[in-house]
């Protein structure tokens, strides 16, 4: 069987899937169920919802255009990609749709601009097997694609300044490929090289392939005009996920080891090497 890339989006996350139109047996039909990964996401604005097949891109406003859209396909097999929020004026840029007929193509954002803080976007892949005079809904899963990290410093005197960069974050992320445990969206092999943080949270790419650490350098200088540069050498930064680092001004070291620990699915927590925190406070 041949195998298409779609990119379909459906009002059945908002709980409608009787808006659909009527669907006949003597066409064959794939829609998308689509689910939030994220619980707390659900409600959340969409707009910009993109679908692509055959080579063709098609994009709508909002989920319930995107709702009255049944896809008449052959039979198939059909893997399936959604995007939403994920526009030129979100700060994104996708490349390699519409892709070909040979299935599901290499597709890749990435940000205008490395410093533009964008809001979430999301995404979503799943996959269909067309029977001819069947409707045949897939379910997929919006997730997460930006990173959100905060951090906090306790105790910070009057008159400080400290300018946050980071390292090792990814130019870009693959969507449609796997990563060893057959999950979707892989970050790319290219960084955005220092990226300097002005405020937070910061919504921003996940740790580049091939480095095993992400890095958070802290150039402080104090009130008498002192300078003291930290590095924070900090877990890897996963697709979708939110980090919180708490650091106390007073215990800041040139070098500082930091641990993860966990807050939810989700959400990890950052800390100090050695100073394991209370994830219940």
């Amino acid at each position: 069987m041949r195998k298409y890339a779609i990119a379909l989006a459906t009002l059945l996350l908002t709980g409608c899937y009787h808006e659909f139109h009527e669907i006949t047996a003597d066409r064959s039909s794939v829609a998308v169920a689509l689910q939030w990964e994220q619980p707390e996401d659900a409600g959340t604005f969409l707009h910009n919802i993109t679908f692509s097949a055959d080579g063709i891109t098609r994009s709508f406003d909002t989920p319930r255009e995107a709702s009255a859209e049944q896809l008449q396909l052959p039979d198939g097999e059909y893997d399936i990609l959604v995007t939403a929020n994920m526009t030129e004026a979100d700060s994104f840029i996708l490349s390699g749709l519409p892709g070909t007929k040979a299935g599901l193509p290499d597709v890749r954002v990435s940000l205008r601009n490395p410093l533009a803080n964008p809001a979430q976007a999301w995404y979503g892949i799943s996959h269909a097997s067309v029977q001819k005079g069947k409707a045949t809904v897939a379910e997929a899963k919006l997730q997460r694609l930006m990173c959100t990290l905060t951090v906090n410093i306790a105790n910070v005197p009057a008159g400080t300044t400290i300018i946050h960069t980071l390292a090792n974050v990814a130019k870009e992320v693959r969507l449609t490929a796997q990563d060893d445990a057959g999950r979707y969206g892989v970050p790319g092999t290219e960084t955005v090289g220092k990226l300097t943080v002005d405020t937070y949270p910061i919504n921003l790419f996940p740790t580049v392939s091939g480095k095993g650490r992400s890095l958070l350098t802290l150039e402080i200088i104090t009130a008498a005009g002192s300078e003291l540069t930290v590095l924070c050498d900090a877990p890897r930064m996963e697709v979708g996920k939110s980090y919180i680092l708490e650091l106390d001004y007073t215990k800041l070291q040139p070098y500082m080891y930091i641990t993860p620990y966990s807050i939810s699915a989700w959400e990890d927590g950052w800390t100090v090497s050695g100073e394991i925190l209370n994830s219940q406070e």
